[in-house]
């Protein structure tokens, strides 16, 4: 009889995993990976007979140790979100509070710093109560490894950076360097075009492997967080953009022409001169794009910028590999046949790439540039560049008329003066005023923040979240979508909290938001709730259909009376789209 009694305490502690000196014991459900760096993971609290564990806290009760969860001791994890169910009331003895028995299911939510995995280290903390009450702590560790979960994700992503990159090339920002090419390309003798096409891929594969190891640096040996267009948010670098397209247009429109020193000749035999001018159009043709997003970019950078070092070289390769498409097929097929043959239409063409380059440096002053700059002197900036953009008309009228002095002046001291001004300009400036616009219509939008966020979706609201940027030109076709009657109704209601983030700010807090979606890039757009914690991701290009079904598909979705019952139940609406 001794040896039965023994044997079934024994079998009673292993299937129930309780001691008879433990109150509650703790068990890990099954993780379901929603993204490479996002992980739901479920925990099972057990409670033994007879015994209560508090619950969170609620207006009017007496009796409150809330139930906590400390996760700062874990491996590469940058956050932790913990979603309680619903308690039971309890009264007893004039006292009231929130209770748990039997067992209780809560949700993390696990934000992970790269894809590499991790390992979830909590050390719970609450009070349990029965004839006394007594406070409990459990420590429990769980390995997370989301890369084995992804693995076969990496070639969609592959391709979708492939298909950025060939967009790409019919961006506003691309469009006159692909105009100056096609000018280069009827110049150049058939024989040596391949030359020319594999010349010009080069330099745009160099151009974006020093974006690769740039972002590697600044990731992995400066610790920053790092995105798409991230050096854009440097005045500095934006005003020498800036100046390198008011030169380039200079030369365009036939002010001066770029000669090769004459010291260089005897290093650079004169075959290879047009090779070394189309290594610098493909490094320049890259420079420009980065201002630009473009379809599948985002997603596909937002998946490679979260991972390991081989990684990105993968996606910026992948992304060279498109954006050099139309120079391969070049360098492949013998396309020289339909090139059109020199004449005057050259000059034309000539003349309007120069005054689209022109167009794209005003474009960087009044809209990236104005995050930097108060109102004052972003008028200022915009003056200097337009006398800067009036000094081709100027040599046009009056070059033929004016004395050799006064040409110089006009032709190089003049546009040097404005252009120091300009770079002078960032540090005389203040703190910019200049903010994104936070009304459209009848959407007011309020500043995003985690604490702010985490608040609205605890108290059941829906909140969007839109992260736009100064200089955006996609952000502004999505604005246009926000001002639809439809959407202006949708979003105005109060069981709805709009917020905006602007990236231009170069805050860390936005960037890490992004890379929690695994985003690298703007617009992005997110819709988020308590019944949908890991958000529904929307296309960068918003459509009013698209965000009309998103939220009919929130207000179908209904709690089930399990979840009220501490059941956690997982539905495929949940997943990220």
């Amino acid at each position: 009889m001794v040896f039965l009694f023994l044997f079934s305490c024994f079998f009673s502690a292993k299937v129930f995993c309780i001691s008879p000196e433990s109150v509650i014991e703790l068990q890990w459900g099954e993780v379901v990976y929603e993204t490479a760096t996002y992980v739901k993971v479920p925990l099972k609290i057990l409670i033994t007979p007879h015994w209560k564990l508090m619950g969170p806290k609620s207006i009017g009760d007496t009796l409150s140790h809330p139930p906590e969860i400390f996760w700062k001791n874990s491996e590469n994890i940058s956050d932790v979100q913990v979603l309680w169910p619903a308690p039971i009331p309890w009264f007893e003895a004039k006292q009231r509070g929130q209770i748990y028995r039997h067992h209780v299911f809560a949700m993390l939510y696990v934000q992970l710093k790269d894809r590499n995995g991790g390992k979830l280290n909590i050390e719970f903390r609450g009070q349990c109560c029965g004839n006394v009450c007594k406070i409990v702590k459990e420590t429990l560790s769980l390995p997370l490894n989301s890369y084995q979960a992804f693995q076969g994700r990496s070639w969609k992503m592959l391709l979708f950076a492939f298909l950025g990159g060939a967009i790409l090339n019919v961006m506003p920002c691309v469009l006159p360097v692909l105009g100056l090419k096609l000018k280069g390309l009827s110049k150049v003798s058939p024989f040596l075009l391949k030359r020319t096409f594999l010349m010009t891929s080069l330099g745009i594969f160099l151009g974006f492997w020093l974006l690769a190891l740039t972002t590697i640096l600044l990731k992995f040996v400066f610790q920053k967080e790092v995105g798409w267009g991230i050096h854009l948010q440097n005045p500095y670098f934006l005003i020498a953009l800036c100046l390198v397209m008011v030169i380039s247009s200079y030369s365009l429109l036939g002010l001066f022409q770029f000669n090769i020193p004459r010291w260089t000749l005897h290093f650079v035999p004169k075959d290879y001169r047009t090779s070394l001018g189309a290594l610098g159009s493909g490094l320049l043709a890259v420079i420009l794009a980065t201002p630009c997003s473009a379809p599948f970019l985002g997603p596909a950078l937002g998946y490679f910028l979260c991972g390991t070092v081989q990684e990105i070289l993968y996606g910026y390769t992948s992304i060279a590999c498109g954006f050099a498409l139309p120079y391969i097929i070049g360098f492949v097929f013998p396309i020289y046949r339909f090139l059109p043959k020199p004449g005057a239409w050259m000059v034309i063409l000539e003349r309007l790439i120069g005054i689209s380059f022109l167009g794209a440096a005003i474009w960087l002053v009044w809209w990236p540039l104005r995050s930097f700059l108060s109102v004052f002197m972003q008028q200022l900036a915009l003056g200097l560049l337009i006398l800067m953009a009036c000094v081709p008309l100027l040599h046009y009228f009056l070059t033929y008329r004016l004395p050799l002095l006064w040409k110089s002046i006009l032709l190089f001291a003049f546009p040097s003066m404005a252009g120091i001004g300009l770079f002078l300009l960032p540090f005389f400036s203040q703190q910019s005023s200049q903010k994104i616009s936070m009304q459209d219509g009848k959407i007011h939008w309020i500043p995003w923040s985690p604490a702010l966020m985490r608040q609205s979706i605890q108290a059941g609201r829906i909140v969007f979240i839109d992260v736009t940027g100064m200089g955006c030109l996609t952000c502004m076709l999505n604005k246009q979508v926000f001002l639809h009657p439809n959407i202006q109704n949708l979003l105005a209601k109060p069981n709805m909290v709009c917020m905006r983030a602007d990236y231009s700010t170069g805050a860390d807090e936005i960037t890490a938001l992004l890379k929690s979606f695994s985003r690298a890039a703007i617009p992005f757009n997110v819709l988020i709730s308590k019944d949908f914690p890991g958000g529904i991701v929307l296309n960068e290009l918003l459509s009013v259909k698209e965000i009309e079904e998103v939220l009919e598909l929130f207000k179908k979705f209904q709690p089930s009376k399990d979840l009220k019952n501490n059941k956690i139940l997982y539905k495929k609406g949940e997943k990220n789209v």
